[in-house]
């Protein structure tokens, strides 16, 4: 019928779009690539009738970088933050249809959100409905690499959004789909162990070994980690030796390989590592066994651990404000044949987690189109879910806007 023919024809205009964009090389720091996806989007939001301007933040390298920010007619002192980033992490190949998916560097991470956010934009104007008037498109040059930029405009747009919508794709499995609900914070540690160093021949016992403890320490800490939905600890790194070998491990590093120093009780030994929980119980009382445990075995080897909160991100919680929002969209999918599940513990860091307060707004991230090998050569995006993701924004956009 004539709504298959308006569904292909989006469907259609979308693919074209993403093409474009996979077709243009913007890995992180490509100031030149980022700019032209970032025209790209502003040329076809504009079409649906956002105002888009392309600022220029410095990032980490002290260069400046683009920032697409486009909004609504009545995007005031309170909006609906739609959020995305430009980089990828690869330079682009050219891109390649193959059967039901698009294979190309950042199809599915994340120039897939933009083409169904663009396609759902145009589902509204098909059906004679408009999205939110208070629509705030963010579009961040340099979230594959962590950098400031994305961190600094989200904490400042996210501070007076109604609503945030996340454009970084879903999940693809083998019978459904999913949307991100539930994101786990960070909290990143240092230990600082100091023992007393002794020659190993000579005076072995005279000796307190820091590196021996932060080890013994970082085997208890690690067995903390719980299956499930339980805290997990990583010991990231660990750097022991004497204490001129460890402050000036940029010069002294040549030492290791051979046996020079290794006849020294090692009186000096850094650990760093993170913590990954969904509630903030969880991740005291993982502090403080931490703690414990450091006490434990600096009075077993006569060695002082200090042991202290270098970072800390906070955890999306999955029962939070968007939760009413998410459970809408899930009943949405069923009755359109298809099976949407949420995900209440991702585990990596994204935009909701820079949010000033991600407890006091609704988020709905993962909203983007699903597919495999991300930050690869075989990248591609599934373009059934292409289709699915159309649908689910534009009725993500329709709720919000009654909200």
């Amino acid at each position: 019928g004539l709504g298959d023919v308006y569904k292909r024809q989006v469907f259609e205009g979308a693919v074209h779009f993403l093409e474009g964009m996979c077709g243009i090389s913007s890995p992180s720091g490509d100031v030149s690539g980022l700019t032209r996806v970032a025209e790209q989007v502003a040329e076809e939001v504009e079409g649906f009738g956002l105002t888009p301007e392309i600022r220029h933040e410095v990032g980490m390298d002290g260069h400046a970088q683009p920032v697409l920010m486009a909004h609504g007619p009545a995007a005031g002192e309170r909006f609906t933050l739609l959020i995305g980033h430009l980089d990828t992490v690869l330079p682009a190949v050219p891109p390649r249809l193959h059967e039901d998916r698009l294979e190309g560097t950042g199809a599915l991470d994340m120039k897939g959100g933009f083409a169904a956010l663009c396609g759902a934009l145009e589902t509204l104007r098909m059906r004679g409905l408009r999205p939110p008037d208070d629509i705030m498109l963010l579009a961040v040059p340099d979230e594959e690499v962590g950098g400031p930029i994305s961190e600094k405009m989200v904490q400042r747009y996210g501070e007076n959004a109604r609503t945030v919508l996340v454009l970084e794709p879903g999940e693809v499995r083998a019978a459904s789909e999913t949307l991100v609900a539930g994101r786990r914070g960070l909290t990143v540690w240092r230990l600082d162990a100091r023992g007393r160093a002794a020659h190993s021949g000579l005076a072995y016992w005279e000796g307190r070994s820091a590196l021996a403890a932060a080890a013994g320490w970082s085997a208890e800490v690690q067995r903390l980690s719980q299956r499930g939905g339980g805290p997990l600890v990583n010991v990231g790194r660990i750097v022991g030796g004497d204490s001129e070998f460890v402050q000036d491990l940029g010069e002294e590093h040549h030492f290791i390989g051979t046996s020079q120093r290794l006849n020294v009780v090692p009186d000096r030994c850094i650990v760093e590592g993170e913590v990954r929980y969904l509630s903030l119980e969880d991740r005291d009382r993982t502090l403080d066994e931490m703690g414990t445990l450091a006490d434990a075995e600096g009075e077993r080897w006569g060695v002082e651990l200090f042991l202290e909160e270098v970072q800390h991100i906070p955890a999306v919680n999955p029962d939070g404000p968007g939760a009413v929002l998410a459970d809408r969209l899930v009943a949405g999918a069923e009755r359109e044949g298809w099976t949407l599940e949420i995900e209440r513990d991702r585990g990596g860091v994204s935009f909701p987690n820079f949010l000033p307060d991600p407890a006091a707004v609704p988020v709905l991230d993962g909203l983007g189109p699903g597919g495999g090998g991300m930050h690869t050569r075989e990248e591609y995006l599934d373009l059934r879910s292409l289709r699915r993701r159309i649908a689910l924004i534009a009725e993500a956009l329709l709720l919000v806007r009654e909200s």
